[in-house]
């Protein structure tokens, strides 16, 4: 993912105090999810790309950067019990999308708020799995990592006597 930053949100990021807040734009999704479940860290409603992020307060930690794969830590308030109640329906792991953007590139005097433009991700990763999910009335909450391909069994598929009887002549 990209991050081309602009002069005025770095200024912002690096000054001491700004009047811009930065907000996490969350992207949950799943086959067996008729629609994803997209929010945003703030009360408000927001307009990015075409899709509606509806305001939720959630909290999110940055990636791990060890010799592990990269993890991070999840918690959604669970105001809208839908949120709770769809990711209940998910049987497997789900796939999310996490971007960091500055309030300075939305027009914030409409519902829902929009961009100015097009706004830039100043932080963000994708494909990442949701696991160890936990819901309570409160809150959902998970972690999130890569799928770590070198704790797969391999091969997937043995060649037994049952399976490829050819083999075994």
């Amino acid at each position: 993912m990209s991050r081309a930053i602009t002069g005025e949100i770095q200024s912002d990021l690096l000054a001491q105090a700004s009047p811009h807040a930065l907000l996490g734009f969350l992207t949950i999704r799943h086959r067996n999810l008729v629609d994803p479940i997209r929010i945003v860290s703030d009360p408000m409603a927001y307009q990015v790309g075409g899709d509606l992020f509806l305001g939720c307060p959630f909290e999110f930690q940055l990636l791990t950067d060890e010799d592990q794969h990269p993890t991070t830590r999840l918690r959604v308030q669970n105001v809208d019990r839908r949120i709770g109640e769809a990711i209940r329906t998910v049987t497997d792991r789900a796939t999310v999308m996490l971007e960091a953007r500055s309030t300075a590139e939305f027009d914030l005097s409409v519902r829902p708020r929009v961009e100015i433009g097009a706004s830039s991700v100043i932080y963000g990763f994708r494909h990442f799995e949701l696991i160890e999910v936990t819901v309570t009335p409160l809150e959902v909450s998970g972690t999130l990592m890569l799928r770590d391909y070198s704790q797969e069994p391999w091969p997937g598929k043995r060649a037994t006597q049952s399976r490829c009887p050819g083999l075994f002549r």
